[in-house]
């Protein structure tokens, strides 16, 4: 194992200041790099950030050669999607995540329905359009629920589940103007009951699970308003089980894993899986992530003992049969600060204050959309902080992270009061 590890984090949100955060802490490395961070990465220990943007492809594969980097952790997935792996594997250089071929999974949601149903991976039922018309039929003749869905890379915000005929029918609209839904528009079946995030670390078809998380994508408390990319999680999921886990390795995660190595497509990198169990408790994918989550990430690797380096580097290198993580028991919550406007566009550069009384042994704040002004950090994106607090049970986590948010402020501040409170225990 490399005791001098020069290693880049892909990125700029509070995924990335937990990764930062947490590879800088490991004995193995030397220094963390984040392209372009924010302006918690910068305050972090050994961590620099460098002015490149994500989907700077051929400039940061050619940083990563320049700078003799061991390892590149990517965040987000538009570089997955275009080839940044690809291009650091023809330079051998060692990465976490999966190439181009693969991010399709997340990239096209058309590709990934096709690949569910032909490996018998079980998913919502659906029918792909590739127009407007077409898909205003196909609303017209369904009653109930339906998921509308652009097949492109939308942030987290190309999914709309429609309650009335209306209101899918204006998601069509609105979703046929997007770029993402270049390729077409999925209508699937709503299926009712709860949501988990399942996320393993994979290389071939040895992967190691990470504990369940719940997100919360709504923007408004009680689970309503517009999706966004997350407004907070924690982990484990409480209604997680043994039995429940093991039904998801074995119908989604494994099935998944061969059907890649058999097409001689192994893959290598994060895999996430948001997962629906109805209300008969089965399993359904709702859709694959080529990435870890946020919020997830932040509850996750606070949670996380094990050295986060030697877990990456043996999935990016192919020795996971040799490393188990280990997580402490004690769960965490994770609540997101977000700028107004948000989902959608919001002001930027407003100054963010009450940092510095946050932060304790329990509670990590974690910088998303941020940067560094001339007397302290700014506003500079829709979701802005990431309040993340552990504790011996769920309802002591939220109480942290919650006191913590009290001494925070921002013009326009936006956060959900109840993450957690379905979760107590």
């Amino acid at each position: 194992m490399n005791r001098g590890a020069r290693v880049l984090v892909v990125g700029q949100g509070a995924r990335e200041h937990a990764l930062a955060w947490a590879l800088s802490r490991s004995p193995h490395v030397a220094q963390v790099f984040v392209a372009p961070g924010n302006a918690g990465t910068i305050k972090e220990p050994n961590v620099l950030n460098i002015p490149l943007a994500p989907d700077q492809v051929d400039a940061i594969a050619r940083y990563s050669r320049e700078q003799h980097i061991d390892l590149v952790v990517i965040g987000p997935e538009a570089p997955l999607v275009g080839g940044l792996v690809d291009r650091l594997d023809q330079q051998g250089t060692a990465a976490v995540g999966p190439t181009q071929s693969l991010a399709r999974l997340e990239g096209s949601k058309i590709y990934c329905k096709r690949f569910c149903e032909a490996h018998d991976i079980p998913t919502a039922a659906a029918r792909i359009h590739t127009d407007l018309h077409s898909a205003l039929q196909d609303i017209a003749n369904h009653d109930g629920p339906l998921v509308i869905k652009a097949s492109g890379l939308c942030g987290g915000k190309g999914v709309v589940v429609a309650q009335t005929r209306s209101e899918a029918e204006g998601a069509a609209h609105v979703l046929f103007s997007l770029p993402a839904t270049r390729e077409g528009l999925i209508i699937e079946t709503c299926i009712q009951g709860w949501e988990t995030s399942y996320i393993v670390l994979a290389h071939g078809t040895t992967y190691r699970a990470w504990p369940a998380a719940q997100d919360h994508k709504r923007l408004l408390a009680g689970d309503r308003g517009p999706n966004t990319g997350g407004m907070g999680a924690l982990s484990p999921s409480p209604r997680m089980t043994p039995a429940l886990e093991a039904r998801i390795c074995k119908s989604i995660i494994e099935p998944t894993l061969a059907a890649l190595e058999q097409a001689q497509t192994p893959y290598r990198g994060f895999l996430y899986a948001g997962i629906m169990v109805d209300k008969q408790g089965d399993p359904y994918l709702l859709e694959f992530n080529c990435r870890l989550g946020d919020p997830e990430a932040q509850v996750l690797i606070f949670r996380l003992e094990s050295d986060l380096y030697e877990i990456l580097d043996a999935g990016a290198r192919g020795h996971l049969d040799a490393h188990t993580p280990h997580w402490i028991r004690d769960p965490a919550l994770a609540v997101v600060l977000a700028s107004s406007g948000y989902p959608g566009p919001g002001p930027a550069g407003e100054p963010i204050s009450g940092l510095e009384a946050t932060e304790g042994p329990f509670v990590k704040v974690f910088h998303a959309g941020t940067r560094l002004g001339p007397t302290g950090p700014l506003t500079d994106g829709g979701r802005v902080l990431s309040i993340t607090a552990t504790g011996t049970t769920i309802d002591r986590a939220r109480q942290r992270a919650y006191a913590s948010i009290e001494q925070i402020a921002f013009v326009g501040m936006q956060y959900r009061k109840d993450i957690g409170l379905a979760g107590i225990s």
